[in-house]
């Protein structure tokens, strides 16, 4: 019995040694106060994007291969393709009072490296449009993606940027006309 003891004592005080001390980030000294950027009145849609228990980086399967900055790289696609709705929305009293927020949430993201080298990238998307003014809740929509191309993973950017961008356009079709843009009138009582 005592073998077992001493063996299951050594085997607990290996496997703490070789798990390591965390090492602490602090964040205002690494990387500063987080001052929050407000976009300007002039702004009328603000592009919010996130994920939802997404690996960031996302790795792609066959391959030892990670795609890093999907957020930031969906939220530019989204950005760049509802320009022409916010600049045709600019005088709506909204846009006077505010503007709108579309919080952009992948929810799911896939990248395979098939045998034959073809890459395949997935992304399923959720967005939400509030007003900024209020946060009023005024829809949410899914959205998703499939693309694929003979690339190998690490040029397959353009895959993924193209799957992208076809998020940003059934995006802004939906700002332009499956969405209501006016906050519903307040509850009297």
């Amino acid at each position: 019995m005592g073998k077992v003891s001493a063996s299951l004592s050594s085997l607990t005080a290996l496997l703490l040694a070789c798990s390591g001390i965390p090492h602490i980030v602090p964040l205002v000294r690494t990387a500063g106060l987080p001052i929050t950027p407000t976009p300007a009145n002039a702004t009328p849609l603000e592009v919010v994007s996130r994920s939802t228990a997404v690996r960031d980086p996302l790795p792609v399967r066959g391959s030892d291969i990670v795609y890093g900055e999907l957020e930031y790289a969906l939220g530019i696609a989204v950005s760049t393709a509802a320009v022409p709705w916010a600049e045709a929305h600019r005088d709506h009293d909204v846009a006077r009072h505010g503007g709108w927020t579309v919080l952009v949430e992948v929810t799911g993201a896939d990248a395979d490296l098939e045998p034959g080298g073809r890459l395949v990238v997935g992304l399923d998307v959720r967005a939400t449009l509030r007003t900024r003014n209020g946060n009023a809740y005024l829809g949410q929509t899914q959205l998703g993606c499939r693309e694929g191309g003979l690339l190998s993973a690490d040029q397959g950017a353009p895959v993924v940027y193209r799957c992208m961008m076809r998020v940003g356009r059934d995006l802004a079709g939906w700002l332009g006309g499956g969405v209501r843009l006016d906050p519903p009138p307040p509850e009297t009582g």
